[in-house]
C-alpha cells in the first residue's frame, strides 16, 4: 500500500515539485519496480529492475525478475535469470527449487531429473521441496515406480492420502477393455456402452437396434419383403454401429481417466506452487 501511495504522490506534486523529484534515481526506479510487481505487472517490473541494474547490484532484484518471468509463464527466459544468480547470494538456495519448477514446466526432463538429485544429494534446506517435486513427477512421467511407502515419505499426512491415491490409479488404471465393450455389444446391443459407463448412447442403441430387428421381422412376417429389407438394413446398420461405438467408447473413457489423472496432478502441484518457497515481496 505504501508503494501505491508513493507513486500516487509523485503523479499528483511532480507538475508542481518536479524539479525536486528525481524519479529517474536509482532509489524511484526501483520503488516504481516494486509497486508493478506488486500490482501484478510482470514485464513492465522487469524492465524498470533492468534500468535499476545497470546502476546498482542487488540480488533481490535479479530473483523479481527471474520471478516475475516465471509467473507468466516464460520459463525459457525465468531459466536463465535463475541460473544466473550466484551461489554467494543469499537467495541461492531459493533459485535453485525455482529453476527445477521451471525444467518441470518446460519439460527438460534429463535436466529435470538430474537437478532433482543434486539437490536432494546435497540435503540443502530445500531438498525435501525437490524430493516431493520428482516423486510428484514421477507419477505424471514414469512407468515404473518405487515403493508406496518410500514414495510417500517426503509429504505431509493429508498429501500422503491424495497422492496414495493417484499412487494406485497409476498402478491400476480403471480401464475399460476394449475388446470386451465390443464383444458385449455384439451379444447384447448397446451393453458395451452401458460397460464403459455411456449409459444414454447404450439405451439408444439397445431401443433401435431391437426397434429395427422387430420391424424387419413383422413386415417380412406380413409378407411385406421390401420394407423388410429396408428394416434389415436399417438394423444391421445399427447393430454393426453399436458394436464399433463401444469399441470407441472404451477408447474415450480410457482417454478421460489419463486426462483426469494428469490435469488431477497438475492442479495438485499448481495448489502447491511446485513445492517452490512462499514468498512476500509486497509487504
Amino acid at each position: 500500500m505504501s508503494n501505491k501511495i508513493f507513486f500516487l504522490l509523485v503523479v499528483i506534486l511532480f507538475p508542481i515539485y518536479g524539479q525536486q523529484i528525481d524519479i529517474h534515481s536509482p532509489k524511484n526506479i526501483k520503488k516504481f519496480a516494486d509497486f508493478l510487481f506488486c500490482d501484478k505487472d510482470y514485464l513492465r517490473a522487469i524492465d524498470e529492475y533492468k534500468k535499476y541494474l545497470q546502476v546498482v547490484e542487488d540480488d533481490t532484484a535479479n530473483y523479481k525478475i527471474a520471478l516475475g518471468y516465471s509467473l507468466i509463464n516464460d520459463q525459457s527466459n525465468a531459466l536463465q535469470e535463475f541460473s544466473s544468480i550466484n551461489n554467494s547470494s543469499a537467495l541461492y538456495e531459493q533459485s535453485r527449487i525455482e529453476v527445477l519448477k521451471s525444467l518441470s514446466l518446460s519439460k527438460s526432463d534429463s535436466a529435470f531429473y538430474l537437478l532433482a538429485n543434486n539437490l536432494i544429494n546435497s540435503k540443502s534446506q530445500f531438498s525435501n521441496n525437490a524430493q516431493r517435486l520428482l516423486n510428484t513427477s514421477i507419477l505424471l512421467n514414469e512407468n515404473e515406480l518405487p515403493d508406496k511407502n518410500k514414495f510417500l515419505i517426503p509429504f505431509e499426512n493429508d498429501d500422503k492420502l491424495l497422492l496414495g491415491n493417484y499412487y494406485d490409479l497409476k498402478i491400476n488404471p480403471p480401464y475399460k477393455n476394449e475388446t470386451l465393450a465390443g464383444i458385449l455389444s455384439a451379444i447384447i446391443p448397446g451393453s458395451g456402452k452401458i460397460y464403459t459407463e455411456d449409459y444414454g448412447d447404450g439405451i439408444t442403441a439397445f431401443l433401435l437396434t431391437g426397434l429395427f430387428t422387430y420391424l424387419a421381422y413383422t413386415n417380412f412376417e406380413n409378407d411385406h419383403k421390401t420394407r423388410g429389407w429396408i428394416f434389415t438394413a436399417l438394423g444391421a446398420g445399427f447393430y454393426a454401429g453399436n458394436v464399433y461405438g463401444s469399441v470407441a467408447s472404451a477408447q474415450i473413457f480410457n482417454a478421460k481417466v489419463n486426462f483426469d489423472f494428469e490435469n488431477g496432478l497438475k492442479l495438485f502441484l499448481e495448489d502447491k506452487n511446485y513445492f517452490t518457497p512462499a514468498y512476500d515481496f509486497c509487504k
